[in-house]
């Protein structure tokens, strides 16, 4: 076999690999049952490592493995598609490599806190899947915490300067620790009070860890208000008990409705999105339509009926960044029915500015090249 047609079927695997990971990425943007999800996601893993079998199937041999056909030509077409996929993947990735920073951000600072050296074993606890953050390379104990200046439009004059604490996709489920996240907390505790603190969801992966949610967000302090919405997680872990937990920590539980807010003197319509899990959209018909519209929304899917329903800032979690980010290419698995468009960070347009953060932990707690993150933000008049 030439290096040329070595380099083919290479080339080919990955753009198969895209593929099947596209549908898996759509798939898990959609409300689906979990019964289908993970026997999906371990069939697209099969399907995926099995393409070199499927190219030696089909390739040349004396006698052939394969009787030339209608099947032959059905395989043919889909390594076209495959390379084709593949091309497309380059693109994208040289795309995202040098398109320029959104013009609201004015400055963004990280810090990373690793705690695994002071904590040691203490922060692994006892999670089902603990053997996974200790995989070599990992960063799951390593939080970067992520400060940003932003302009956004139609900001209050009161409001420059105003700062938000977001924090989102904890995945409390014994692993990191809670003495993990007790240090975590005393960090975000340890400067200013904010203004506005923002929870985005996904708290739990365990009925048995409900009770870690009062206690430790209830130590996150802010000067004018903190809101919260849940997360699809949530979802399999009787949602009612954990929004009366977030209530009972002192945070509005926004659900899938909108409600007015007075912020530093001025009212603004605050809006929490649970979609696509919980109930259809919010609908902001009988919304004042002056001021300005903060949204908390678990998935940043829900950017394009932000910008149809003049969302001035959304704030929200749920991707993780991918969690697995390879050099250069970045994540390739993300839970979003838009690939990795919105992996994480700060995304604007048509009057609206996102920001995805990449969360604390998850159920499955896999960290390469892609640390834990909460952010913390000072707005400017734009």
């Amino acid at each position: 076999m030439t290096a040329e047609l070595v380099f083919l079927g290479v080339f080919a695997w990955i753009g198969h690999a895209c593929t099947w990971t596209a549908s898996l990425n759509y798939l898990y943007g959609h409300p689906l049952p979990k019964w289908f999800l993970r026997p999906y996601r371990l069939f697209c893993g099969l399907v995926i490592c099995g393409f070199p079998g499927l190219v030696w199937m089909a390739g040349p041999s004396n006698p052939p493995r394969v009787e030339p056909g209608a099947e032959g030509l059905l395989f043919g077409f889909y390594c076209v598609t495959c390379l084709s996929a593949a091309t497309l993947l380059a693109g994208i990735t040289v795309y995202r490599l040098t398109c320029p920073r959104p013009k609201c951000v004015l400055a963004d600072k990280t810090t990373t806190l690793d705690l695994w050296p002071e904590l040691g074993h203490a922060a692994l606890g006892d999670g089902k899947y603990r053997f996974a953050a200790r995989l070599p390379f990992t960063g799951a104990f390593r939080v970067d915490v992520t400060d940003l200046t932003l302009a956004v439009p139609s900001l209050p004059p009161e409001w420059d300067g105003l700062t938000v604490l977001l924090v989102t996709d904890t995945h409390f489920h014994g692993t990191p620790s809670k003495a993990w996240f007790d240090r975590v907390f005393d960090r975000l505790t340890a400067g200013p009070t904010p203004d506005v603190v923002v929870l985005g969801g996904d708290y739990l992966d365990s009925d048995a860890h409900r009770a870690w949610v009062a206690p430790l967000f209830g130590r996150l302090k802010y000067t004018e208000a903190g809101f919260a919405v849940v997360g699809n997680h949530d979802e399999h872990h009787a949602p009612d008990k954990t929004r009366a937990e977030l209530e009972s920590a002192g945070f509005r539980v926004l659900s899938n409705r909108w409600e007015t807010a007075t912020i530093r003197g001025v009212t603004c319509v605050v809006v929490g999105h649970e979609g696509p899990w919980f109930g259809p959209p919010p609908d902001l018909r009988d919304a004042p339509a002056d001021g300005f519209r903060l949204c908390v929304s678990h998935t940043p899917d829900n950017f394009y009926w932000g910008q149809a329903n003049r969302i001035n800032l959304m704030l929200c979690g749920h991707v993780h960044g991918g969690q697995i980010r390879f050099p250069v290419v970045g994540p390739i698995f993300v839970p979003s029915k838009f690939g990795r468009r919105f992996d994480g960070g700060v995304y604007e347009g048509g009057g609206t500015v996102m920001l995805a953060c990449r969360g604390l932990s998850g159920k499955e707690p896999l960290r390469f090249r892609c640390n834990p993150q909460v952010m913390r933000l000072t707005l400017k008049v734009s």
